[in-house]
């Protein structure tokens, strides 16, 4: 039962990160499985000596992201990874605060409530890690668009 506990616990607690985080990974994976795909056609198709518009050769060849859409999807992801971190703990904190209201009712042991504040450790600390990638990607970006504003 113990184990069960901790494991009913840690998953319990990645529930809002994984409702945030898949749908991007698998849109991230799909854009550039498509542009992979599309540079790779045209290339066979050039090997096989067929007419390839060179319009469009140009744009699978080269990086079809632009500078400024570089910086909106740095501003983007900074955004997605603070307030998923800063979701991560508050749910983890309001599940522990949970946790420890039960303590008193009968059937709980010790031992039980010493393994869920391991589990809620682990789960803070991953919280922590992804505010923190959330953070260094806005500083990233209010520092780029500070060159680019000098730049221009």
């Amino acid at each position: 039962m113990d184990f069960a506990f901790r494991l009913f616990s840690f998953l319990k607690a990645l529930i809002p990160a994984a409702v945030i985080l898949l749908p991007i990974m698998f849109y991230y994976l799909y854009r550039r499985n498509l542009l992979r795909t599309k540079k790779d056609i045209l290339l066979k198709e050039i090997e096989q000596g067929s007419i390839v518009d060179p319009e469009m050769l140009a744009k699978s060849l080269t990086n079809p992201v632009t500078e400024e859409q570089r910086l909106q999807n740095s501003l983007r992801i900074g955004i997605i990874f603070t307030f998923a971190g800063v979701v991560i703990a508050v749910a983890t904190a309001i599940f522990y605060s949970y946790l420890q209201s039960q303590v008193n009712t009968p059937g709980w042991r010790q031992s039980q409530m010493m393994s869920a504040a391991f589990v809620v450790t682990l789960v803070m600390v991953v919280a922590a890690i992804v505010v923190g990638v959330g953070v260094a990607y806005l500083v990233s970006y209010f520092n780029q668009k500070k060159r680019m504003n000098k730049t221009a």
